[in-house]
């Protein structure tokens, strides 16, 4: 199996993650890569939070689980990594340019960080 996100083609993590659902301590579920680059450009876009291709897969299966659960839940999902490095792959992958997605994601970032640290100044 191939995935767009090297780091989930790792061979050396196949035996403990094997194991561990052998052991019913884990569970894995596949998502294939358009879902995986949808949750990408949706988190970049809704968060402002650009995630790496590996991450872009839990958030995908969270997107998923979130509609069967329901509003009332929560969901949390680790993220790992930089997606910044992966803009001009997901780019070439969707043919076009996401740099303004890219740009638009860290403006919000660095406003949502200065309201912020105005929040604490005037709590100081």
């Amino acid at each position: 199996m191939h995935s767009i996100a090297s780091g989930l083609d790792y061979p050396a993590v196949g035996p403990q993650h094997a194991w561990l659902k052998d052991l019913g301590c884990a569970e894995y579920h596949a998502i294939n890569d358009t879902d995986c680059l949808d949750a990408f450009m949706t988190l970049s876009r809704v968060e402002g939070i650009i995630p790496a291709l590996e991450s872009s897969h839990a958030v995908a299966w969270a997107i998923q689980e979130a509609k069967r659960l329901g509003p009332d839940a929560d969901i949390l999902v680790n993220l790992s990594g930089r997606g910044d490095k992966n803009a001009d792959f997901v780019a070439n992958k969707l043919g076009r340019a996401i740099s303004r997605i890219t740009c638009a994601a860290h403006n919000r970032m660095t406003e949502q960080a200065s309201a912020a640290h105005k929040s604490i100044d005037a709590a100081w």
